[in-house]
């Protein structure tokens, strides 16, 4: 198995300005109270927060935060080349950092990061760095796999997926396999080549959906013994950019936002190789240039919530049919809303607000889906991936 190996000098000296933050985040890593919330009176919930981060000038780090109740308190931080996306194994016992970068080791490609999780203090320790395959540039998502065996990297400069297994340990061991992709899609600027965008698995593993920005389509793959397999693929609308999805938890629908038009569409996947659409949403949603609204299902699979730079616009999800009916538009004003997960206990949407440097808590009516008044848990650096974990 392959183990970490060291940087470059500069991809060090990158790396290492985190630590100019850090003072910052030990000051002012306190809870403020926003009007309309209000204790529970339950005891808090206890936990561990890992938030990837990019400053103005690029320099990067992964800051853990103890989690008791609405008090976020900071713990460490380690470096970390543009943490674009952090995901947790099945069993929470590692994390996983997908690396947004073009060059390592004087190569084209990226890389991914595995860490070991102190199962008392949360803490995190670098087990081992992997480069993904030549040219698999800026990559920007993973899953794994529900048995936690394999990583499926999708990475967007590259136009390709990377299958990667997962050891004993945890830690990741060498590319196994590399699924090429090819195409164009007809914006001039952003759908030059495929670009994929996200992958996620259904709920026993034996599927993938991934997104393809840059191609405007959709595949469908089969997972057996650790390899991918193209089974089906479906065209979304012309320059549409398809970006995140969220897999609805019956299997029968998934939900993708759109990086070039900010619209929302519903599939429906039937026998596990046919995809059909069924409805577009046009959100008229303020994002960045290619960028997508974060999208999370709620397990009930009864809402669906996506988040753009000042809003989250809050849908209920018909269970027959998978259609989405609007029922809230929450706004918070001078806003930027990128990163949104749902708590591990789905009682509260996390939120990280790159404009004002904030970490939110919003609270989830328990009967309608609907949104309350935030809680700012945390200031922290600039976030762009989040991942939470209850103990």
């Amino acid at each position: 198995m392959r183990r970490d190996t060291p940087w470059s000098r500069r991809a060090f000296l990158q790396g290492i300005g985190y630590t100019s933050g850090i003072g910052v985040l030990n000051k002012i890593t306190s809870v403020n109270k926003m009007p309309g919330v209000t204790h529970s009176g339950m005891a808090p919930k206890i936990g561990f927060a890992y938030v990837g981060s990019v400053d103005e000038v690029g320099t990067s780090a992964i800051h853990i935060y103890e989690i008791r109740g609405d008090h976020w308190k900071w713990k460490q931080s380690l470096p970390s080349r543009s943490p674009v996306s952090l995901l947790l194994h099945p069993n929470q016992q590692s994390l996983y950092v997908v690396n947004e970068v073009d060059e390592y080791e004087g190569l084209p490609r990226g890389t991914v990061e595995a860490y070991r999780i102190d199962a008392h203090d949360g803490s995190l320790a670098l087990m081992n760095r992997q480069p993904l395959s030549l040219s698999g540039i800026k990559p920007r998502h993973a899953a794994v796999s529900p048995d936690g065996n394999y990583l499926i990297v999708a990475i967007h400069g590259g136009g390709a997926y990377n299958v990667l297994p997962i050891g004993p340990d945890g830690a990741v061991e060498r590319v196994s396999q590399i699924l090429k992709e090819v195409g164009a899609g007809t914006h001039p600027v952003y759908q030059a080549s495929a670009h994929p965008h996200t992958v996620a698995f259904d709920a026993t593993g034996q599927y993938l959906l991934a997104t393809d920005a840059g191609c405007d389509r959709i595949n469908l793959f089969t997972f057996q013994n650790g390899r991918m397999m193209r089974t089906g693929q479906t065209l979304s609308q012309p320059v549409s950019g398809p970006g995140h999805l969220a897999m609805h938890p019956s299997g029968n629908f998934f939900y993708v936002s759109n990086t070039l038009d900010g619209s929302i569409d519903c599939y429906h996947c039937s026998g596990k190789r046919d995809i059909r659409h069924e409805q577009r949403i046009a959100t008229h949603s303020k994002t960045a240039a290619d960028e997508a609204q974060h999208i999370v299902i709620s397990s009930s699979g009864r809402n669906l919530y996506a988040a753009s730079d000042e809003s989250i616009s809050v849908w209920e999800i018909d269970p027959i049919t998978g259609k989405l009916s609007a029922i809230q538009q929450w706004s918070m004003k001078n806003r930027s809303l990128r990163t949104l997960i749902l708590s591990p206990d789905q009682e509260h949407l996390l939120a990280a607000d790159s404009s004002r440097h904030e970490l939110l808590s919003i609270p989830i009516h328990a009967e309608n889906g609907k949104l309350g008044a935030p809680s700012i848990v945390a200031n922290t650096i600039p976030s762009t991936s989040l991942a939470v974990k209850y103990i």
